[in-house]
């Protein structure tokens, strides 16, 4: 019924939800910023976030260097201990080679217990985020037994604020002499030495940080990082949208060629039946003109009606648009020119002498006749 009560209770003015759009917006972007750092790779992440490479850290024990190996998304990597009685540069540089790591290729930061940082928060209103650093060098000096010169200071803001109006910056300090004790045990120079830290629990991690080079870090804010994140991420998109074309490109192709073969595959039926039609076609011309041209019979018949009642063939053959003819006749003489005379038949010539048969009483002859090649119809069908 609480519950109820305070949402029925609640100011849903458009100012007061106005007044909560800034935070509800910073809200998304630390999400959207969140899970975009999950998304790409960690080399990515590194360049957009400002880093060179991975983040080396050193922490400084009782028993010996504790070295850590932290990715660009935040995950260590690798963890192992050098022995104080084994530790020198040279000897840091050799683990770092068995692992995969340079001093030069990275960020190197110090390790120190918790105990030595001291944490403490406050609150600015919203119109003075551009001015938080000058803001938090006077909460410093006035709210604190620190000096700026003897500290080390470090500050995030909180992601998430318990109203629009207000912003809730969180510091940690460290003393100066503390992380050079550090450094000169580590023997390196303080140059080399980017943040100090102090050792990670569940709850800390690298946002608890503190640079020793803010005028550096100064030099890519988060607004410059997050316009970097959005270029990327329209890449990626205008990437995606190029690899969708091609796709519909490629599938419309595949298309277009299915339906080719499929069209060819009909061309060549039609081909086929085409050559089909014209081997009919070529067939009945063939067999018109064969029914037009003279047959064995048609000679034979006109044969028969040329050669006189005195005359007939013993020996009549057909060949080649030639017909030879032998056989006895009482005039052999005359054949010539009556086949002459027929339609069917010309160029008519004896191809032997003609020779007298006793038994018969009759002329020997042979001759040799060529079928004319515009011999009527009518006298072919007999019309």
């Amino acid at each position: 019924m609480s519950a109820l009560t305070d949402i029925l209770s609640a100011d849903l003015s458009l100012r007061r939800l106005w007044t909560q759009v800034p935070a509800a917006w910073r809200g998304f972007a630390d999400w959207w910023h969140s899970e975009l750092r999950d998304l790409l790779p960690e080399f990515l992440v590194a360049r957009l976030g400002g880093t060179a490479g991975p983040v080396i850290r050193l922490g400084v024990e009782t028993d010996g260097v504790r070295v850590e190996g932290v990715s660009a998304t935040g995950r260590v990597a690798h963890s192992g201990t050098i022995a104080w009685s084994d530790y020198s540069v040279p000897a840091l540089d050799r683990y770092l080679f068995g692992i995969g790591l340079q001093r030069s290729d990275g960020i190197t930061g110090v390790v120190l217990p918790p105990t030595t940082f001291f944490r403490r928060s406050f609150e600015i209103p919203v119109g003075a985020r551009e001015r938080v650093h000058a803001i938090a060098r006077q909460e410093l000096e006035h709210r604190t037994p620190f000096q700026a010169e003897s500290v080390h200071l470090g500050m995030v803001i909180e992601p998430r604020q318990r109203d629009s109006q207000t912003l809730t910056i969180r510091q940690t300090i460290v003393r100066r002499d503390h992380v050079e004790a550090a450094v000169r045990r580590l023997d390196l120079p303080l140059a080399d030495i980017n943040f100090v830290a102090p050792a990670m629990s569940d709850k800390d991690g690298l946002a608890c940080s503190i640079s020793l080079q803010p005028e550096v870090d100064r030099e890519v804010p988060f607004t410059k990082r997050l316009l970097h994140i959005l270029l990327v991420a329209a890449a990626i998109i205008a990437g995606l949208d190029a690899a969708l074309f091609w796709w519909r490109q490629e599938r419309a192709i595949t298309t277009i060629e299915a339906q080719t073969a499929v069209v060819r595959e009909q061309a060549l039926a039609v081909r086929s039946l085409e050559k089909e039609i014209a081997r009919i076609q070529s067939a009945l011309r063939a067999l018109e003109k064969q029914r037009a041209s003279l047959s064995t019979a048609d000679l034979w018949r006109d044969t028969s009606r040329v050669l006189p009642d005195h005359s007939w063939a013993t020996d009549w053959r057909f060949r080649d648009g030639s017909v030879s003819i032998a056989g006895f006749s009482a005039a052999a003489t005359e054949l010539v020119g009556l086949f002459e005379k027929s339609p069917l038949v010309t160029q008519a010539s004896l191809d032997a002498p003609i020779t007298f048969d006793a038994v018969n009483g009759r002329e020997r002859f042979s001759l040799v006749v060529r079928t004319r090649a515009d011999a009527p119809v009518c006298a072919i069908l007999g019309c």
